[in-house]
């Protein structure tokens, strides 16, 4: 009954059948400069950029016409994924199965309400454990934070969010996989001096709706009266710092709209205000996406732009957490400004470290390299939370070496 009732919801939202991965070879300046045209089009799951290559989606109904302008323009390129529709239905079978019962599992992803009452039953088993809304999201959803406050008032805090991209479904489950390890694995003892702060779902909204209707969907789901009644903001540009400069889009279509002023999205309206009333400041700001299998580090809104005061200290240990992360899996990952990657202005680690002046500020794009992209099996859950813990130990440990300075 469960499969029948899976392909009914399959049937009723947004088909990716025969829709293909494309990665281009290596683009030069001009390559890119003709392609970042085509990004209010087609979605590239990596925008086009000088210098490297760019992952496209493209459906049947396009694919011709963009292969034969690749071709003009001389740009090579492989099919990553032949057909992600097949992707798409294979994962939701497997990934989706039963509803949180009181116990987490790293081997299926689950829905908003789920990551909900998984933090608010910790509240109950771990008395310096509490859980806090932060604001309801846009449709209504409540967006829940959990506290791990065993350091007690005063203590140095730390501020990790996930999911800020709906269809990035590894980003929650790997906010849970921090979540117990701290709670259940933590032989650093780090929660005796750091006060950890994590919000699961950024974007609860959207997320339920690549859940249910569209698996590809990446924006919020506000309304901003669009003409052709395109809805949602990327929450990734919507943030006070350098906002609506390169690497967001005008168009309330596009996949990168920066809305149309800065904090227009409740949802980052309600981040902002829980983490600007922490007292102290965060000393670790850090968001997790997918994917690419970076550690990026601030600022992004510019190419070549200016770097945070203390960029040694951000990039060293980046280094050495990337490091940590491969000795896991052989799982590399490559430490890099973000900017380096692509210019992207209005980003919360951003804002995280220009605005709110936290001494370290991250995003972690998780698995993998676009075998799947957006698209991680379930399978990939567990794997990915072993690696990710480990380098996160070392981030860790340096919070607590700097504030004990």
């Amino acid at each position: 009954m469960f499969v029948l009732g899976l392909v009914a919801t399959l049937a009723s939202g947004k088909s990716y059948n025969n829709h293909k991965l494309i990665r281009t070879n290596v683009l030069s300046f001009e390559q890119a400069s003709k392609l970042q045209k085509l990004e209010e089009v087609y979605d590239f799951w990596r925008p086009a950029r000088s210098g490297l290559s760019t992952d496209i989606m493209v459906g049947p109904l396009n694919q011709k016409y963009l292969y034969n302008l690749l071709s003009n323009l001389g740009v090579e390129f492989v099919e990553v994924i032949n057909d992600i529709g097949t992707l798409i239905e294979e994962q939701k079978v497997k990934s989706l199965g039963k509803n949180y019962q009181g116990k987490i599992s790293f081997d299926q992803y689950y829905p908003h309400d789920d990551l909900n009452a998984y933090i608010d039953d910790l509240a109950t088993k771990f008395d310096f454990v509490n859980t806090v809304s932060i604001g309801k999201s846009y449709e209504g959803r409540d967006m829940r934070v959990i506290q791990i406050a065993k350091a007690g008032p005063g203590a140095p805090n730390v501020w990790i969010e996930a999911g800020i991209h709906a269809r990035e479904w590894i980003a929650p489950a790997m906010a849970t996989y921090l979540i117990d390890s701290l709670l259940n694995n933590d032989v650093d003892n780090f929660t005796d001096t750091l006060n950890i702060h994590i919000l699961p779902s950024t974007n609860p909204d959207g997320y339920e709706y690549s859940q249910n209707s569209d698996r590809l969907w990446r924006k919020t789901r506000s309304n901003h009266n669009s003409i052709f009644l395109c809805k949602g903001t990327d929450g990734n540009r919507n943030w006070d710092f350098h906002w609506a400069e390169t690497g967001a889009s005008g168009n309330k279509c596009a996949e990168t709209y920066h809305g149309p002023e800065a904090f227009s999205e409740i949802e980052t309206q309600n981040v902002r205000d829980y983490v600007l009333a922490l007292e102290p400041v965060p000393v670790l700001a850090q968001c997790l996406h997918s994917y690419s299998q970076l550690w990026l580090w601030p600022f992004g809104y510019e190419n070549g732009g200016p770097y945070p005061e203390n960029v040694d200290e951000i990039r060293g240990l980046a280094d050495d957490a990337v490091k940590a992360l491969e000795a896991v899996h052989g799982t590399v990952f490559e430490n890099i400004n973000s900017a380096d990657l692509y210019p992207a202005a209005g980003a919360s680690d951003d804002w995280y470290k220009g605005v709110l002046k936290a001494r370290f500020a991250y995003t972690v794009e998780l698995r993998d390299t676009g075998r799947h992209g957006f698209v991680l099996p379930a399978d990939q859950i567990k794997p990915s939370g072993e690696e990710l813990w480990e380098a996160e130990r070392v981030v860790l440990q340096k919070m607590v070496d700097v504030s004990s300075e």
